[in-house]
């Protein structure tokens, strides 16, 4: 039996908040770089390329910070892009337990991971979706855009806590993080499960895959006016009196 050390970074930056009265209320948007690597050979191919997990996810962060141009939202943005993801939520792990701001500071976590546009976006689950006001963002924000919300259908899956937003939850921080939904029996829910036969960590999450553009689309529409809604709106995030996930006082 042996054992081998292995450094890998957080990839952080931050936009400044244009109003100096919510300067402690910085809003964490976040994905993930880690994937598989290289691994064992599918199909004569051992590069494991994760594009939707969560390669895609990063690059819609660079492209909100893109779109900003230097201009902030009235809140903080602090971007996190996390490692160590896939071996067990370390990279946020450590963001939290070395902050670039005091976790008091950090509003909220907007968690992009699990996210499949493999077929139209008119239904999103919305994870902690009674926890939070992101919740009430997130049903307002979808609205606008014709996009129906609904409760994790499968919390057998324990996605929640399958992704970086679940180590802010558990620091007390309102947290929320998205998949495509579909209805049962339908064509939506016959991709989604092949998907995970035949794409999840494996080789052929690539560019090749089948991939519907109008719905990364309309899902990257949604996230842009929910962060510029959270970022800019007069109160901040908070928890729900009746939530399961509201941590309790000391």
């Amino acid at each position: 039996m042996s054992s081998r050390q292995i450094a890998s970074s957080n990839v952080v930056g931050m936009l400044p908040g244009s109003d100096q009265t919510k300067a402690g209320e910085a809003i964490v948007v976040s994905a993930h770089l880690d994937g598989y690597g290289r691994g064992e050979s599918i199909a004569g191919d051992d590069i494991y390329n994760g594009t939707l997990d969560d390669a895609a996810y990063v690059a819609l962060l660079v492209r909100l910070a893109q779109r900003r141009q230097g201009k902030g939202f009235p809140r903080p943005l602090i971007f996190a892009v996390f490692t160590g993801e896939e071996k067990g939520l370390f990279g946020s792990q450590q963001f939290l337990a070395d902050p670039p701001v005091p976790k008091n500071q950090m509003a909220a976590n907007i968690n992009l991971d699990q996210l499949r546009p493999i077929f139209p976006l008119d239904l999103l689950t919305v994870h902690a979706l009674d926890e939070t006001s992101l919740g009430d963002d997130a049903r307002a924000v979808a609205r606008r855009l014709g996009i129906a919300v609904q409760r994790d259908p499968e919390p057998e899956r324990n996605l929640l806590q399958r992704s970086d937003q679940w180590n802010f939850i558990e620091a007390g921080i309102p947290a929320t993080a998205f998949v495509f939904g579909y209805r049962p029996g339908t064509e939506s829910e016959r991709i989604y499960r092949r998907w995970y036969t035949t794409g999840y960590h494996t080789p052929q999450d690539d560019l090749k895959q089948s991939i519907d553009w109008q719905a990364a689309a309309d899902f990257n529409a949604f996230f842009y006016a929910l962060v510029e809604q959270v970022a800019g709106k007069e109160t901040g995030p908070v928890w729900k009196e009746g939530s399961k996930l509201r941590p309790k006082p000391h």
